[in-house]
């Protein structure tokens, strides 16, 4: 008897241990400027969905992970549908926005981090080797979010609030 109530003991810990790893690996983007999260906009399931900054409320849709790509890159992929973040079209523009998309292997879904200093970080696009920023400096709810130059200015840095690892 008390070898049985060991064993399950054991394994709903296990289990709440494994629980808590999985909701763990999904993360905030914040912009540094505004304090406001990258979103799906209008918690969206369809391809071609924009990438808007809101404020950071207890929504699936501000929620991303990082899915290793190798070689230092990875898929950001929103929690609420499962598709990822990229750079519509594959432009090389300034300006181009960013949207989800199904998680494919192309380059414009490709991403990584760069420090930008203090606890901020550059994301930036394989494809196009620029960075992730919110136009304009906005600091509205609802502003779009596209690719620049990484420039040192705060709408192109970005904090990452919450556990960030990169799962495979």
């Amino acid at each position: 008897m008390k070898r049985n109530i060991l064993l399950n003991t054991a394994f709903i810990a296990l289990v709440s241990s494994s629980s808590q790893v999985m909701a763990a690996e999904y993360f905030e983007l914040k912009a540094v400027h505004s304090g406001k999260c990258a979103q799906v906009n209008g918690l969206s399931q369809d391809n071609g969905a924009k990438i808007t900054q809101w404020q950071c409320v207890d929504q699936p849709n501000v929620l991303w992970r990082k899915i290793n790509a190798g070689n230092g890159y990875f898929k950001l992929q929103a929690k609420h549908s499962g598709k990822c973040a990229q750079v519509n079209g594959a432009s090389q523009n300034n300006g181009a926005d960013i949207t989800q998309w199904d998680c494919v292997n192309q380059n414009n879904v490709l991403w990584k981090q760069e420090p930008a200093g203090d606890t901020s970080y550059y994301i930036i696009n394989k494809a196009s080797d620029k960075c992730m920023q919110v136009d304009g400096i906005s600091q509205g709810n609802g502003a779009n979010i596209s690719q620049w130059d990484c420039v040192n200015q705060p709408n192109v840095k970005w904090e990452i609030t919450g556990p960030s690892q990169i799962i495979d």
